[in-house]
């Protein structure tokens, strides 16, 4: 067993902006993501500019032939690559991708194409991206990575578990780091899917994005002097019966026995937990169960309506409670609460009954 694992690059794609320092000045700013402006997409929903044009100057091609979803992952890890003291020798890394569905507006044109045009008239070079994995495997071809590689699609709770299977593998010694985060579009089809099936609040704030991080053993980070942002302590996920797959519910006990189950596992005490990153951040059992666990009020983030909502959102909920853990002057919200505590409390419920939380914690000076 090795130490906690380190969180020491984030690659951060928001409505907020792109990359560690431009997405912090705008929360620090109080500012709110650029709604989306197309179609059923419309009407407050949170939008991302993907901006891929000099990242990758040797795989101009490659990034024409990408879906949407591919490059919004592509996008983040170079943004991981370029924060910091970079990734290191990425011959060492694994591969962590957490995305609901997957390429989904892709996969809908190409078989909308296939129906109405006939097989002659559907372009087999776009088949190869409709797969959930194919964001994950351009990364690891774009950056060289060699180590395991895996992409989770568990609902609202795969880029939590993306970034918890990176952190298991580096405190395991199966590999010394990994890249691991999620990543979500928001279009047409998704739009209209969430309102046929009635699955999102009506109140949610939707959106789109995606966040890699570099979770690498201290050991690593020391080796190539990269400064930790913070330490992923734990993660425990746990699953509640409900009345069907589609059904998010909210059960204030289960969360409650959940996130006290987290903190006994790593010997975290509940008053140690300064902020709050959880997911939906509306629904008031949510805020009770995590507070008669804690036993007090904790300042919360107000991601929800800044950067807006989707399925791997958890990936960005944890990179941002790095920057919060590596910055006590970084407000938790737009009302300017500060973290009263070491710890940040990343919480999510899913689809199907899932619940996970992932505990991380400062770095010692």
């Amino acid at each position: 067993m090795t130490s906690s694992p380190v969180i020491t690059s984030v690659g951060l794609l928001t409505a907020l902006g792109a990359g560690r320092q431009a997405v912090t000045d705008a929360w620090r700013e109080g500012q709110m993501g650029e709604p989306l402006a197309d179609g059923a997409a419309a009407g407050g929903r949170r939008s991302v500019a993907v901006k891929a044009r000099g990242l990758f100057p040797e795989q101009r091609g490659m990034l024409r032939r990408m879906d949407r979803l591919s490059r919004l992952i592509s996008v983040s890890a170079a943004l991981a690559r370029d924060d910091g003291q970079g990734l290191g020798d990425p011959k060492e890394l694994g591969l962590a991708v957490g995305t609901d569905l997957g390429p989904l507006e892709a996969t809908w044109n190409f078989l909308t194409r296939l129906r109405e045009k006939g097989p002659a008239l559907a372009n087999p070079m776009d088949f190869p991206n409709l797969v959930p994995n194919a964001g994950a495997g351009y990364v690891g071809i774009l950056l060289g990575l060699q180590g395991p590689s895996q992409t989770f699609c568990q609902h609202e709770l795969c880029g939590d578990e993306a970034i918890a299977w990176a952190a298991d593998g580096v405190r395991t010694g199966w590999f010394p780091g990994a890249l691991a985060g999620g990543a979500e579009e928001f279009g047409e089809v998704r739009a209209r899917g969430q309102l046929a099936t009635r699955c999102s609040d009506e109140e949610q704030v939707l959106g789109e994005g995606s966040a890699l991080l570099l979770v690498e053993s201290q050991e690593r980070a020391e080796a190539r002097q990269a400064r930790p942002l913070a330490r992923h302590l734990g993660f425990r996920a746990e699953t509640v019966k409900l009345r069907s797959p589609l059904l998010i519910e909210f059960h204030g006990d289960a969360l409650e026995r959940l996130v006290s189950r987290t903190l006994d596992s790593v010997g975290a005490r509940p008053e140690d937990v300064g902020a709050v990153l959880a997911s939906p951040a509306r629904q008031p059992e949510i805020a009770e169960g995590v507070e008669r666990a804690l036993g007090r009020s904790v300042p919360a983030t107000d991601h929800d309506v800044r950067f807006g909502t989707f399925a791997s959102d958890g990936a960005l909920r944890v990179g941002l409670a790095a920057l919060l853990l590596s910055d006590r002057s970084l407000p938790v919200n737009a009302n300017g609460e500060l973290r009263d505590g070491p710890l940040a409390l990343v919480v999510s419920v899913a689809r199907g009954g899932g619940l996970c939380a992932s505990l991380l914690g400062e770095v010692e000076a």
